[in-house]
């Protein structure tokens, strides 16, 4: 609609065959400048891809090549089950119980990622929710001070959090400390930086009602902004903790604690098939908890609404 009255405006107040003739110019003239934007915008993507590419020395003819070698590695790993033994117990080849035979040990190990991903979620989003209001625009104090917080935020964004628990592991000792540090690090960083975005677009009458009775920042932030963003925050903080749940099983890998310690050796031992189970129930309890947090947020969201 509002492409169509900038033709029509900009047809002006002519009428008949000449308004006509100008809307279909204009129209014209507009259809061109749009295949321009979109063909400038597709010759730069074709060239950042090439160059993308060539810096990755990426080779079409050894992907091709490597295909096979892929389909190799899901046959090893994929476990040889038998349709009639699946539910026998875990002494009988081809069983799940077979397949899953560790899967008490695993269990264990998925339950201290899940503490690590709570406690990295809540330290991280504690902080990430007091930053927030520093670092947004219309809300935070001062006019450096912002700017300062929201470099901060960027740093902390940018940071691979499993190269952070490579170094916490190095200064901690392994384990799960490590990792709840780095994962909380992180947090801080993404979900300040969403949030201060959210802070941008609240409805800035109820602040400035706090500002007009003598309020002073803390009780704009707790009686203007805090009751709009609420909802909002703890939706993000759900969904924050699905990705933490990963990444947490993701620093392991670098002994920060959790189930990818024993995902690691069971690749460096060449256990395929256990290594498949051990992702198998990482990806189970992912979705479990995707759709309870769904459920909390719903439930939540529109309690408050």
């Amino acid at each position: 609609m509002t492409a169509l009255n900038d033709l029509i405006d900009a047809a002006g107040p002519q009428r008949g065959p000449a308004a006509i003739a100008a809307f279909e110019a204009e129209r014209t003239a507009y259809a061109r400048r749009w295949w321009l934007f979109f063909g400038l915008g597709g010759a730069l993507f074709l060239a950042a891809f090439a160059g993308a590419a060539f810096i990755a020395d990426f080779d079409p003819i050894r992907f091709v090549s490597g295909l096979p070698q892929m389909a190799e590695f899901l046959e090893r790993a994929l476990p040889h089950l038998d349709w009639a033994q699946l539910g026998a117990a875990k002494t009988v080849e081809g069983s799940l119980a077979f397949w899953f035979y560790a899967w008490p040990k695993w269990l264990g190990l998925l339950w201290e990622s899940i503490e690590m991903a709570i406690l990295a979620t809540a330290l991280g989003g504690g902080a990430a929710f007091a930053l927030s209001f520093v670092a947004a625009r219309n809300i935070g104090p001062g006019r450096w001070l912002p700017v300062v917080v929201r470099r901060l935020l960027e740093f902390l964004r940018t940071l691979p959090d499993i190269i952070v628990a490579l170094v916490f592991v190095q200064a901690f000792g392994p384990g799960a400390l490590a990792g709840v540090l780095a994962i909380a690090l992180h947090t801080t960083g993404a979900l300040g930086k969403l949030m201060s975005e959210v802070h941008e677009n609240i409805d800035m009458k109820p602040l400035e009602g706090v500002r007009a009775v003598g309020g002073n920042w803390f009780h704009v932030v707790r009686f203007g902004a805090m009751p709009q963003i609420m909802p909002n925050f703890f939706s993000y903080a759900l969904l924050r903790l699905e990705v933490n749940i990963a990444a947490a099983a993701a620093v392991g890998y670098v002994g920060a604690g959790g189930i990818g310690q024993e995902l690691v050796i069971a690749i460096e031992n060449l256990r395929f098939d256990d290594a498949l189970a051990i992702i198998v129930m990482v990806i189970a309890l992912i979705f479990v908890i995707d759709l309870t947090s769904e459920r909390i947020r719903h439930a939540f969201i529109g309690r408050v609404r």
